[in-house]
């Protein structure tokens, strides 16, 4: 298994060409993207981990997390390809709040080695982009608009 600095990426067939399906933290850091080349990523990064996608059991793998997220919540989905979001209205109380709760989600996440972002907001789309995209994890109740 390459060390967690060395830029990691699985690859899939589209049509003609072998492109990126997904990458680690540490390629994306070095700008390579899904959906690029595969020639095209061992051009700007040489000597790069390539390994095959396997999105069925991926999708088995996220459906296994969303099962062992319920600890959280009875209202978990999926949103493939590496995405899951948890309705804790209701919930969050449990754990102290939603600081409390959302610590607990990534550091077992961390435990179990699974790099995971995580946000609460009042609109999954608002999390689902903070969760992403932004720096701060909870989205005080109305900023999201």
């Amino acid at each position: 298994m390459p060390q967690p600095e060395v830029p990691l990426i699985t690859a899939m067939q589209d049509g003609n060409q072998r492109v990126i399906a997904s990458v680690d933290e540490a390629a994306r850091r070095l700008r390579l993207r899904p959906g690029m080349t595969i020639a095209h990523a061992q051009s700007l990064v040489p000597g790069l981990h390539i390994h095959d996608a396997m999105p069925v059991e991926d999708e088995a793998a996220l459906a296994r997390l969303a099962l062992w997220c319920t600890r959280y919540s009875p209202l978990v989905a999926t949103d493939p390809p590496d995405g899951l979001f948890i309705d804790i209205a209701g919930s969050a109380h449990l754990f102290k709040g939603q600081t409390a709760l959302l610590q607990d989600v990534k550091s077992r996440m961390a435990a179990s080695k699974i790099a995971a972002r995580a946000a609460v907001a009042d609109t999954p789309g608002c999390a689902w982009a903070v969760a992403r995209y932004g720096k701060e994890e909870i989205v005080a109740p109305g900023r999201c608009v």
